[in-house]
């Protein structure tokens, strides 16, 4: 699902990835039409999918505001520039108009938007720009084979070619191999032809593995690589995953002066960003974007979160990179709790985090005035950039009797929020590493008493891929 900052579609030798020998996999049919009305349809500020009726539903929505809602755009702080140096991402905080009642730890779901420049770049190769405003519908084909084809439920049932390219077609997904070798079919080169058609092969899985999953080839570098495959817009519209929701969580407490607002946070890869992010980025860069809007809703609440009742808890929260966002709002909660009320017995919190350099922590001074009032018990900050690298799991094993002892009380909670392919691992691994020694405990035991600390709600995951 990570793309290779290293590789260049133009760059891209395709006779490299062409065997003698292959087999195309089965390629996807198409069994739709595009019908066009003859009408240009008027620009609305609705969005698109929420046009597709009652049937479509929006991944872990809460009951009470199942339907996104356009939320004002308030304003942006930038927490961190971006640094080639150190690899360090820029991170931005959006602040968010609300209309619907949050905790701390809860998530919003954000409609995205594909980039314009790529939306015309695909409309400009589907010989599309002159209709790109002009309405139509999807039907079945004539005498359609496949028993249990049908439109789907993500596109409007009237609509423009660029607006299911724009608000419902999730034009950045990973292709599978049954849609290369249609690909494949709609090509007219032989040689670009020859390249999608052994690529969808089994034998040419090597080839798949490097250029799909490895470099993360789309669709877009896809069609600049094979210029003469031309894709009809009906196959797109059946084939192509819907453009889904991307989930944020809120980053403040609804205790703020404002509780009619939300806080976001998000970071922006510098090569192959985010469909979501690049939309959210390109709010930020306009000069008016107060005037802006984004379509939001909330998500079902879990147990990653802060409520008063746990004020007289003790937690333990561990994050790196953005994923500190939902402890900023479970302390900044914390803080306006203890000054609402005089609380004698409140519980602790220890923070972890790791980040790629000091400047790279979000809201570091915050952090530092919180541990100075004593909303924070401790703060703990280590840096993966720099002469003497440190990373979290370090931190947790340097604090292991006291952090087990902390952990171990009936009272204590611990969260964890960060990459779920490989840091949330290593983070457990700490963790195992402190019940190890000073539990006395091997290492199967150790990983046997995290997950019992799991199934009873002590160790909580808040974790993204």
């Amino acid at each position: 699902m990570v793309g290779s900052d290293s590789h260049n579609p133009d760059k891209t030798d395709i006779e490299a990835y062409i065997l003698s020998e292959y087999i195309p996999a089965k390629p996807l049919d198409c069994n739709l039409e595009v019908c066009f009305t003859g009408e240009e349809q008027l620009i609305s500020e609705t969005c698109a999918q929420l046009r597709c009726g009652d049937v479509l539903k929006f991944p872990f929505a809460r009951s009470d505001a199942a339907r996104p809602m356009p939320a004002a755009v308030k304003g942006s702080n930038v927490l961190v520039a971006a640094d080639m140096a150190t690899g360090t991402k820029r991170v931005v905080e959006l602040v968010l108009e609300s209309t619907f009642e949050y905790q701390p730890g809860d998530t919003i779901g954000i409609m995205p938007s594909n980039s314009p420049d790529v939306v015309n770049a695909l409309l400009s190769r589907l010989e599309l720009k002159v209709k790109a405003e002009a309405t139509f519908y999807l039907k079945l084909v004539l005498n359609c084979a496949k028993k249990n084809a049908k439109v789907p439920a993500h596109i409007p049932p009237m609509t423009t070619a660029r607006e299911i390219l724009t608000h419902c077609l999730a034009l950045g997904s990973v292709p599978q191999k049954q849609f290369l070798s249609a690909l494949a079919g709609f090509t007219s080169n032989e040689r670009e032809r020859s390249f999608l058609a052994c690529l969808s092969s089994k034998q040419a899985t090597a080839h798949y593995n490097s250029l799909i999953l490895e470099q993360g080839l789309k669709l877009s570098d896809i069609l600049d690589l094979c210029g003469s495959c031309k894709p009809p817009l009906a196959f797109l519209a059946e084939h192509l995953p819907r453009l889904l929701p991307r989930p944020y969580s809120i980053a403040n407490t609804p205790l703020d002066s404002d509780a009619q607002e939300l806080r976001i946070i998000y970071s922006l890869l510098s090569h192959k960003p985010g469909v979501t992010t690049s939309m959210l980025e390109g709010i930020v860069q306009q000069v008016n974007k107060q005037s802006a809007k984004v379509f939001i809703y909330p998500r079902l609440s879990n147990t990653f979160r802060y409520t008063e009742q746990d004020l007289y808890s003790n937690q333990i929260l561990i994050a790196v990179g953005t994923g500190l966002a939902p402890f900023l709002g479970f302390l900044g909660h914390k803080e306006k709790l203890l000054k609402q009320q005089n609380h004698h017995n409140k519980g602790q919190s220890w923070l972890y985090v790791g980040a790629k350099t000091p400047e790279a922590i979000l809201k570091r001074d915050q952090l530092l005035a919180w541990q100075q009032s004593t909303v924070l018990s401790r703060l703990r900050t280590c840096y993966s950039r720099g002469e003497s690298p440190c990373y979290v799991q370090k931190l947790l094993e340097e604090d292991a009797e006291e952090l087990a002892e902390l952990l171990l009380k009936p009272d204590t909670v611990l969260y964890v929020c960060a990459d779920g392919a490989k840091i949330s691992q290593s983070i457990a691994n700490g963790l195992s590493v402190c019940l190890q020694k000073t539990l006395n405990l091997n290492e199967e035991e150790a990983l046997r008493r995290l997950k019992e600390l799991k199934t009873q709600g002590k160790y909580r995951e808040d974790v993204w891929l």
